[in-house]
């Protein structure tokens, strides 16, 4: 189990609802905005990844593998389970009458591993003809899926999501504002709640963690990074900065300015304008350090010829070695201040972002200019 005092900053993400990573640009993203990625990996299930994902476990960061497994079973998890269970046998008559199998899409719209659910759920849910067995089209991997309507699998899921970051101290985060693919509610005891409030077509929940994340992917692609370019082994020199540390406080307070209660393009539009703001705030820094160095180069030039017309005016004839010495002196004076304003400047969150732009593969840039999604 994680720390329970960890730091807020230092939390894992934990990947939901899906097992297989299906975006190799969002992993990055994500990883550049968090220590490590996590997913729930049923018991005795390898998960068939492709090679591009497969890497990611075999790269290690500061803390530890880049993409690690957490088991789909924990007590809290467990518990939470039981607990949904608890209540939907007090109001069978209603979610049947809402969810049934009856009252679902078809085709099946939405499947869960067999291995995720609380035993005693899933054998309740199939007797009640609230989940029974189908076969996920989109589904990677071998596996037995049951399907339930959307929003009763959400429910569940959700109650498996919140069970496990709770436990561990994870951040849920998902690579979606599809209802299907985001979480039904924030906090465990709104779970049932919800579930009996929600209508066929519930609009997406956005928790904090996730406007957070979303927020710090988006600053970091409006840089104009190509995640082609961006190498998987790159990734732990960056999360091992100071500045990587500075770059999600930053992204976490600036989040807590969106409103969560906004509608999907309420809040992308609040998303977007956070998100532009500290990239301008990025460019500003960028622009102001040559313009930092050329007043230290300016300062430093008046010192040495104000130092030059004392010697004139004392009638001090230098000698070639004293003119030497001095103007090594000078330059060396130059340097060193320039050297500080360029340090004073490069420190922060936005250095952070400096530095991404710059590990980025010059040939692979060339090779995918335009970083295609995948």
């Amino acid at each position: 189990m994680a720390d329970p005092g960890q730091n807020p900053a230092q939390k894992p993400a934990l990947y939901y609802p899906y097992i297989h990573i299906r975006s190799e640009h969002w992993l990055k993203a994500t990883l550049l905005c968090a220590p490590v990625v996590k997913r729930i990996v049923p018991a005795d299930y390898v998960p068939e990844d492709q090679p591009s994902i497969r890497k990611y476990i075999n790269i290690k960061g500061p803390d530890g593998e880049l993409l690690q497994p957490v088991p789909a079973y924990s007590p809290a998890a467990d518990l939470a389970q039981q607990n949904l269970l608890d209540k939907i046998e007090k109001n069978l008559k209603t979610i049947k009458r809402k969810f049934g199998q009856s009252h679902a899409p078809i085709p099946d719209e939405y499947w869960i591993h067999d291995a995720k659910f609380n035993g005693n759920l899933l054998a309740y849910l199939v007797k009640h003809q609230l989940a029974w067995s189908s076969q996920d089209p989109h589904g990677q991997g071998h596996r037995k899926w049951f399907a339930l309507h959307p929003v009763l699998g959400s429910a569940v899921m959700t109650t498996l999501g919140l069970g496990i970051a709770g436990d561990e101290h994870y951040d849920i985060v998902t690579n979606s504002e599809a209802f299907h693919e985001t979480l039904l509610a924030t906090k465990e005891d709104q779970i049932f709640e919800t579930l009996l409030r929600s209508g066929a077509d519930p609009q997406p929940i956005i928790s904090k963690t996730q406007a957070r994340r979303d927020l710090g992917q988006l600053v970091i692609t409006l840089t104009g990074v190509n995640y082609e370019a961006l190498r998987p082994e790159d990734i732990p020199e960056l999360q091992a900065s100071d500045h990587f540390q500075e770059f999600r406080k930053l992204v976490r307070a600036r989040a807590s300015n969106i409103d969560l209660g906004d509608d999907s393009a309420e809040y992308r539009e609040r998303l977007e304008s956070e998100a532009q703001d500290i990239v301008d705030a990025w460019h500003a820094t960028k622009g102001s350090l040559s313009k930092g160095l050329r007043d230290a180069l300016f300062a430093e030039g008046c010192v040495l010829t104000v130092d030059a017309l004392k010697q004139h005016l004392k009638h001090v004839s230098p000698t070639a070695t004293d003119l030497a010495v001095a103007g090594g002196v000078a330059v060396g004076r130059i340097l060193l201040k320039g050297w500080q304003v360029r340090k004073a400047q490069r420190q922060g969150p936005y250095a952070y972002l400096t530095k991404i732009v710059e590990v980025q593969n010059r040939f692979m840039q060339m090779s995918f200019p335009l970083g295609l999604e995948r």
